[in-house]
């Protein structure tokens, strides 16, 4: 139990907090082109969702 709760509250210090910037990240898409946030972002803004459980 202390375990768990250790895990939940690093992972809440290291979490964003709302409205701040996401870091700059690369990710390979459905179809195994390259994303990146800064090519994103010169199209307009971004929200990123990640959705869990799917596979």
């Amino acid at each position: 139990m202390i375990f768990n709760y250790m895990i939940v509250s690093m992972v809440a210090l290291s979490a964003l907090a709302t409205g701040v910037a996401a870091p700059e990240f690369e990710a390979v898409s459905y179809d195994g082109r390259k994303i990146t946030l800064s090519a994103l972002l010169q199209q307009g803004p971004v929200m990123l969702v990640f959705l869990r459980g799917f596979s």
